[in-house]
């Protein structure tokens, strides 16, 4: 990967091909030994980056980076694009070159980095060395962190704070992560969910002041929509009629492969004011929402006054909590993979972040409304005789034949034995056992009762 050649001065350069394309590095002059193993070294990186890996993969070129910090060699590297340039290893000044580095992302994300920031530099000094922060400082940041904040905002500035290092290693600023080993809190907050129910959701819709926003209130809570982000940019040719469906742009996750939309139905909720909307439409107008929409603030601050008007009080997380009661409900009726599939989530997101128990789950598991007996819960049919033919008369055996047959196509699961307790007394005995949502249950009747049962 990389050839040293030497020249007739008695200095060394290094070639090598960087993304296809053919670098040099000028060594200069050095003991021949010394020059081979820079040429190995040098050749190492070029195998890592030209992979588009993380130094931190190789702990030997990690440690050998860390130590050539600062020096003619690092600049070397730096300018043929084997390293990167460091401009300041202050903390503060280092997460800032950071955010601002990463323009591949959505401004909500780079203000979370920011305020990730604010808090994580109340503790950490912002001038201190990013080389000099240890895993014991990161412990001590999680104490600092939790102890002060709420688990979410505690485990999202660990997680931020754990990028940030990853970052320097891949500068080769340091050679492991103090981040890498901890562990990072839930960022779920289940005290900050709230479930919008139906009466809510339609005080709500009654007290809205035009059409616009019951439709930007019924796509929240009905559709399970993003908001602002996925109302922004929605057409009316995103609605298809005829097949009862929407499809819905998501700027969040459009540079993931095949999400940068998915498809939701036209649930009723949604259809009855989008209709509304579609029929005093311009002619030619493109966007659903001709009114402006900038931003999450002003529709926040505009439903927690629709709120306010209907006699409500505004919840915690007012967009969020109407896309989690919507996946809520839709887990009620559909399968977890379909409800998450139509909200634009993962089912492992959906249980941590999104998915409620509501009051109906406990009305529910208290009472036996709805509950059908125990014979037609049970899910298959297996019906075993075991029967000593030798200790009683074949009309016993006609008679539990008969027994199995009267039971038809029941979906009790059950095994019928008899039991001759006196050789010479035939005294059938029917054992069932019903395996149900109540657990198995064994009970031992008369041929007669068991007859009466069934």
């Amino acid at each position: 990967m990389a050839s040293l050649s030497k020249s007739k001065k008695e200095t060394y350069s290094i070639q090598f091909m960087l993304h296809g394309n053919r670098k040099t590095i000028y060594a200069g002059k050095m003991e021949p030994r010394e020059a081979k193993r820079l040429c190995e070294k040098v050749g190492d990186l070029v195998r890592i980056r030209n992979r588009n890996a993380r130094i931190e993969e190789s702990e030997t070129i990690s440690k050998w980076v860390s130590k050539i910090i600062g020096t003619n060699l690092h600049k070397k590297l730096v300018n043929v694009g084997l390293l990167e340039a460091i401009k300041d290893t202050h903390l503060g000044a280092f997460i800032d070159a950071y955010n601002a580095s990463r323009t591949d992302v959505k401004e909500w994300t780079r203000k979370n980095r920011n305020g990730s920031k604010k808090r994580i530099l109340k503790f950490l000094d912002p001038l201190a060395d990013i080389r000099s922060i240890t895993p014991a400082d990161a412990k001590n940041l999680k104490v600092f962190l939790i102890t002060n904040y709420a688990g979410g905002t505690a485990g999202k500035d660990l997680t931020n704070a754990k990028q940030f290092f990853e970052h320097a290693v891949d500068m080769g600023l340091i050679t492991k992560n103090p981040f890498r080993k901890l562990k990072i809190p839930s960022q779920a907050n289940p005290k900050r969910l709230f479930f919008v129910d139906k009466g809510t959701s339609q005080k709500v819709l009654d007290a809205c002041p035009d059409l616009q926003w019951r439709l930007i209130f019924s796509l929240a809570r009905f559709g399970g929509l993003r908001i602002p982000s996925e109302l922004v940019g929605l057409k009316w040719e995103d609605v298809f009629w005829d097949e009862k469906k929407i499809r819905v742009l998501s700027s969040k996750t459009e540079h993931i492969p095949g999400k940068d939309h998915r498809w939701i139905p036209l649930f009723p909720q949604i259809l009855e004011p989008l209709l509304e909307a579609f029929k005093i439409a311009k002619k030619g107008e493109k966007f659903i929402f001709s009114r402006e929409i900038t931003g999450s603030s002003n529709l926040r601050q505009g439903l927690t006054g629709i709120i306010k008007k209907a006699g409500l009080s505004p919840w915690p997380k007012l967009f969020q909590n109407l896309r989690a009661s919507r996946e809520t409900d839709l887990c009620q009726e559909f399968p977890l993979h379909v409800a998450a599939g139509w909200i634009g989530n993962t089912p492992k997101v959906a249980i941590g972040h999104y998915l409620q128990t509501i009051d109906s789950d406990w009305e529910k598991a208290t009472t036996t409304t709805g509950i059908k007996n125990d014979v037609k819960n049970d899910v298959s049919v297996a019906k075993t005789l075991h029967f000593p033919m030798d200790q009683g008369g074949s009309q016993t055996f006609d008679n539990v034949q008969n027994l199995i047959e009267n039971i038809g196509n029941s979906s009790v699961l059950s095994t019928i034995t008899e039991e001759l307790q006196n050789p010479q007394v035939s005294s059938t005995r029917v054992e069932l056992v019903t395996f149900g949502f109540g657990g198995q249950r064994s009970i031992q009747l008369s041929y007669e009762d068991a007859t009466k049962r069934l």
